[in-house]
């Protein structure tokens, strides 16, 4: 505003701070840095959310955790029915697990697996293997309640970035029947409960172009291997990550194009759990630590290291080491069961098969 009033009149001269020229004009200059800033973070914002609107892509919605609950009784002469909507409650965290579906313990029996999702969504769902749970209302003759395997699938409300690069990720997919095609749309198959709710996901995926690594096999030969996160990836994944490689016809009759290119067969599998036993002596400083406390961090850290792992991968003795010695308290590790490093094939998922530690010469802090 200053320049413009001294390129076109010459009778004001004065502009320096606190002169009366230049204090008249500095409150509507304020204002109008303001509305520029305003209109710029507006055209910003509404960039990539016109761009998304266009795709009809919208960020992912929060997911509630769910699972399945062993819940054991003592045996019943007649069948006991667990109801939907029954809670189930764990005294390691705030969160209540909720019966999806109507459970039944045939007389005689003494457990079944229920359906659970959590209340409430996002990632504080998730809960850790082997917690023992309380009902809501009591089950007739309970027992104990508890989660075999971990909960995995809570998700937290997707971020303006994690939609960003979701997006890059769906754009490289338009032209279908490429590895980055076929891996997006494998990440979109989930299942689901009566209620909607994600019960298994896809979370990890393998594309296997056979040809690659034998000149015997079919050049247009595509094998697509999936993991759940968690373990024993069930028939109702593999269909419909399947459907969705496919492609396949909505109830309204809509079309909706798969991730296959045209006349190659592209089927997929089900991960090859391949599980690794391992077992290793733990030396352990008294005076930070306790045995049982030290055994169950291991067999997390231990767990948790080989569920992590990609297809394919290795598990590194080093590594498994490393972490058994990162652990509070533990002073050295004298042995482990294994001596080498294991590899697993294509489309084999390593986990964990039976953990074991026992405790070596204790060791205490002298003071």
């Amino acid at each position: 505003m200053i320049n413009r009033m001294k390129a076109t009149q010459t009778v004001v001269t004065d502009y320096n701070v606190g002169a009366v020229a230049r204090t008249l004009i500095e409150a509507p200059a304020i204002e109008l840095e303001e509305l520029y800033q305003q209109s710029f973070n507006m055209v910003t914002a509404a960039i990539p959310v016109s761009v998304y609107k266009s795709f009809n892509f919208t960020a992912l919605a929060a997911i509630a955790a769910s699972g399945l609950i062993r819940t054991t009784i003592a045996a019943q002469q007649t069948d006991q029915r667990i109801s939907a909507g029954t809670q189930f409650a764990t005294t390691s965290t705030s969160s209540v697990y909720v019966a999806s579906t109507d459970t039944t313990i045939a007389a005689g029996d003494t457990y079944a697996d229920v359906q659970v999702a959590c209340s409430a969504t996002g990632s504080a769902g998730n809960l850790a293997a082997n917690q023992s749970f309380t009902t809501t209302p009591t089950i007739t003759g309970f027992v104990s309640a508890t989660n075999l395997s971990p909960f995995t699938s809570g998700r937290d409300a997707e971020t303006a970035d994690q939609t960003l690069q979701r997006f890059n990720d769906y754009i490289s997919t338009l032209p279908r029947g490429t590895t980055a095609s076929l891996s997006y749309g494998l990440s979109t198959a989930q299942v689901t409960d009566s209620n909607g709710n994600a019960i298994e996901t896809v979370a990890l995926s393998l594309v296997d172009e056979p040809y690659t690594r034998d000149a015997t096999q079919p050049i247009a030969l595509v094998n697509l291997y999936i993991f759940n996160g968690v373990g024993s990836t069930s028939a109702a994944l593999v269909a419909a990550a399947q459907k969705i490689i496919d492609g396949y016809t909505q109830t309204d009759g809509t079309k909706v194009a798969g991730y296959k290119a045209a006349g190659v067969p592209t089927t997929v599998y089900a991960a090859t759990e391949q599980d690794l036993n391992f077992s290793a002596e733990l030396e352990i400083d008294t005076d930070l630590t306790d045995w049982a406390t030290a055994e169950a961090a291991a067999t997390t850290a231990i767990d948790s290291y080989l569920l992590g792992l990609p297809f394919n991968a290795t598990a590194v003795v080093a590594k498994m080491e490393a972490l058994l010695m990162g652990i509070t308290g533990v002073t050295d590790v004298p042995s482990m069961s294994l001596t080498a490093n294991v590899t697993g094939g294509i489309g084999v998922k390593l986990m964990a098969g039976t953990l074991s530690f026992t405790q070596a010469a204790t060791t205490e802090a002298t003071s």
